[in-house]
């Protein structure tokens, strides 16, 4: 292959080949006349030698790590208590066993990955696993015998089972002894443990001492406070985007730390949080940019001014998803700046969903991540951090947002020379970048992560830096962008962040991954805000230039279309080159009745009355496409005024209502007394059939009825508070015509539980139609019923029940068998 393709291609090689390279000739030699010496000694070595001595020569030569070279030494520096005393040569591989043999074979792929002292224990059990099931396979043992063989992470902690080894790295400096190792195994992946170990190499790292000191102190500074607040580790990665040169790294907070401080987490695979979701932006932020279609709808462009919606969403599945934001709060109507910085999750997933899960993983892909593979491993929770990837790769990931989309391979290693002086590898100038992102993309995201304006509505000042600029226009002042990322749990804590000219990746969580107790913004930011202000020293930089392209568009905020003639609230932000928004409602506006569809008159009651505009007012997405979503838009669009209908304005009158229409009476009878009360509410129909009755304690709904014209209906109700309140009754009929009674009541009796409360649905939330759960609290009631729009739906003795749901709005409540009951809670089935 090499020879086809003129160039090195493949590595392979056999055992018998291996052995010819490290001990007859020079390993750090890749040319093709070495390939070929090495293939005529192998052959002449294969005729005079068996394999089973081929091997033991191999076995005798090859380097195990913890300067062990050849099975002899490693027993001896792995397994001591194996050592024969009573030999005068005190042999030790003799007797080795097969739990150790199988971790030796596991280890001799790449011993410094598989150290087991190193940060991937977890692979080499996995890889010692593999080979005693592989010889069950062949039949060399028994399954028995395999099972028994096997062993598990503690057993390398067992000083009875393998040598610990504790002065294995005594000659390191333990701040930089992390980024020593990382170097050498980046280094071994290249050219073979023999070549880096025996060979002679000289390695100039690019790792800055100034910066890796600066990390070290920004960690130890700040360990105090990741201690009390529940975490015990951290790990630290800084990178040049101009290079993709790694300037300093630390795996743990302390290597010298016996439990886990030669764990280099920073290249461990954990979740990264929120601190995903600007991959996922940046994807949709490009999305379509070079489709050949009309930018419309069907094929929509996005940007940070893009409306999204932050409400209560069903993203569906079995079990259904429904992601919350982190304080549980919603915001309703933003846009995509708004919803990246303040890290909402909801608007998070939907952009996910908008971008496409493929999309976002070949992003995060050519972005230097490698630990993301195939769409069908993940869902729509991969935004919010649930895929596993490396500190460090994270870091290289970063870069392309401070660098104009440009992806740099990343590298410890500055230069490298062989023992003759030769250079191998001149990092110096670094090597043609490939573009990642585009341009213009890579600059709205560094503009949306730079403007600390737009992250105060959630983040206060808690990511503030010396001398921070507010926004990319500010001058004068130091312009980064940062991330934060909590997992869902506290497990883990991140904030990733640069400038035009350093990356900077923290993470800090316990190595056994038991949760902590707060987010990445007061647990990881405090040690990046350290390392960033002591090397950045306050200093002002220029900033990202604007790439030719990139616009600046004024939108309608709470449809996301075209500012047009009456218009009432609009947003300005940057979009790429590409964007085409889509057009907006018409100004042209009109009262009409939602009863008739006619226009309004002086006799229609406020409550029928609704304003619409001339255009049909259609969603960035179709219902096909994503009902939820659909819903969602027009939900938000209804709340804000719009309809949904569309069409040519009516242009005959209102003939439903009249003016001399008699409206619906009510009148509050018998609720009198200290409470509980056990009360009749009456209602007389007017023109039209009274439907809905709706009964308040002061503000609070505590029965909504649907009825059936006039009659007497029963309200029971036990207050929690004393004093003076107020019953209202509302009656409302089939023309939206309404009516209403008070009466004043002074609370002396006061009963039921304070948190006997509804919990799902919640109110305003938006409930997927079909069957569904509906939960409750416990208040020790031996029976509860639930009613849905006034009606029963059954009595139970547990807190929740399955009740069928439809489209539409709803309300619903809970009464335990001594009468108390919950406040209404509004609900909406949707598609």
């Amino acid at each position: 292959v090499d020879l086809m393709h003129r160039e090195r291609r493949q590595g392979g090689s056999t055992i018998t080949q291996q052995y010819v390279k490290n001990a007859l000739l020079d390993p750090t030699d890749f040319s093709i006349s070495r390939k070929i010496k090495e293939l005529i000694l192998a052959i002449e070595i294969g005729q005079f030698y068996s394999k089973n001595d081929i091997l033991a020569l191999y076995l005798n030569e090859i380097p195990y790590g913890a300067r062990a070279y050849g099975i002899e030494s490693a027993c001896k520096t792995f397994f001591p208590q194996n050592t024969d005393e009573s030999d005068k040569d005190k042999r030790c591989a003799k007797n080795i066993n097969l739990s150790q043999a199988a971790l030796l074979a596991a280890m001799l792929n790449a011993p410094s990955f598989y150290s087991p002292y190193g940060g991937h224990t977890d692979k080499l059990i996995a890889r010692q696993h593999l080979v005693l099931d592989l010889m069950t396979e062949q039949k060399y043992i028994t399954e028995a015998a395999a099972t028994q063989a096997k062993w598990t992470e503690a057993d390398l902690k067992d000083p009875t089972k393998i040598s610990q080894v504790q002065n294995l790295y005594a000659n390191l400096d333990p701040r930089f002894a992390h980024a020593i190792l990382y170097t050498q195994d980046f280094l071994e992946g290249k050219y073979g443990t023999k070549t880096v170990t025996e060979g002679g190499l000289k390695v100039i790292t690019t790792i800055d001492y100034d910066k890796q000191v600066a990390a070290h102190e920004a960690i130890k500074a700040n360990m105090g406070n990741v201690r009390s607040l529940g975490g015990s580790n951290a790990a630290f990665v800084s990178t040049d985007p101009k290079s993709g040169h790694i300037l300093a790294m630390l795996g743990s907070h302390d290597f010298l730390d016996e439990k886990f401080g030669q764990v280099n987490v920073a290249t461990a695979e954990r979740q990264p949080g929120s601190s995903f979701k600007p991959i996922v932006y940046a994807t949709l932020f490009g999305k379509n940019k070079d489709a050949s279609c009309a930018k419309d709808r069907s094929c929509a462009t996005y940007g940070p001014g893009t409306t999204m919606y932050d409400v209560p969403t069903s993203f569906g599945g079995n079990p259904e998803y429904k992601p919350l934001n982190f304080g549980k709060k919603n915001y309703g109507v933003l846009t995509a700046r708004q919803a990246l910085a303040g890290s909402l999750n909801i608007p998070a997933v939907k952009a996910l969903a908008m971008a496409g899960l493929n999309n976002s993983l070949q992003t995060a892909q050519s972005l230097g991540i490698t630990t993301l593979k195939s769409s069908a491993d993940y869902g729509l929770s991969l935004v919010l951090g649930s895929g596993e990837v490396q500190l460090v790769e994270m870091a290289n990931a970063y870069e392309s947002f401070a660098n104009g989309g440009q992806h740099f391979e990343q590298t410890p290693v500055l230069k490298l020379f062989d023992q003759k002086g030769k250079t191998m590898e001149d990092n110096s100038k670094p090597k043609k970048p490939k573009q990642a992102l585009d341009p213009q993309v890579a600059y709205m995201m560094a503009d949306v992560m730079s403007d600390n304006n737009a992250k105060r509505y959630v983040f206060g000042n808690s990511l503030d830096l010396r001398n921070g600029c507010s926004n990319i226009s500010a001058r004068g002042c130091i312009h980064y962008g940062v991330k934060t990322g909590t997992t869902e749990h506290f497990n883990d804590a991140w904030t990733v962040g640069f400038t035009p000219d350093i990356t900077a990746a923290v993470w800090v969580g316990n190595n056994d991954n038991k949760p902590m107790n707060d987010a990445a913004a007061n647990i990881a930011a405090p040690i990046w805000k350290s390392y960033m202000n002591a090397v950045l020293g306050g200093q002002a930089n220029a900033g990202w230039e604007k790439p030719t392209g990139v616009k600046t568009v004024s939108l309608d905020k709470q449809t996301g279309r075209s500012v047009v003639a009456g218009t009432k609230d609009t947003t300005v932000d940057v979009f790429g080159s590409w964007y085409t928004p889509m057009s907006g409602i018409s100004g042209k506006t009109a009262q009409i009745d939602k009863i008739s569809k006619k226009l309004a008159t002086e006799c229609t009651p406020e409550l029928a009355k609704e304003t619409v505009h001339s255009n049909a007012v259609s969603p960035e997405i179709t219902r096909a496409e994503n009902p939820t979503q659909y819903q969602l838009w027009l939900t938000a669009l209804q709340k804000s005024g719009y309809s949904t209908s569309g069409g040519d304005l009516p242009t005959e009158s209102d003939d439903v209502h009249h003016c001399d229409d008699e409206k619906p009476k009510v009148n509050i009878l018998g609720a009198s007394g200290g409470g509980p009360y056990d009360f009749t509410v009456q209602v007389n129909s007017g023109t039209f059939a009274a439907n809905k009755l709706q009964v308040y304690f002061d503000d609070q709904i505590i029965s909504t009825q649907v009825i059936n014209g006039s009659g007497s209906y029963n309200v029971t109700y036990t207050p929690t508070e004393g004093g003076s309140h107020t019953f209202k009754a509302v009656v409302t009929d089939a023309a939206l015509y309404q009516g209403d009674d008070e009466q004043n009541v002074t609370v002396t009796n006061v009963g039921g539980a304070a948190d006997f409360r509804t919990t799902e649905p919640d109110e305003g939330d938006l409930v997927k139609i079909g069957t569904r759960t509906f939960r409750w609290t416990d208040n020790g009631s031996a029976s509860y019923t639930v009613f849905v729009d006034g009606v029963s739906k059954g009595t139970t003795s547990s807190t929740n029940r399955s009740i069928s749901v439809t489209v539409g709005p709803h309300t619903w409540y809970v009464q335990d068998a001594e009468g108390n009951k919950t406040e209404t809670s509004a609900f909406t089935g949707i598609p």
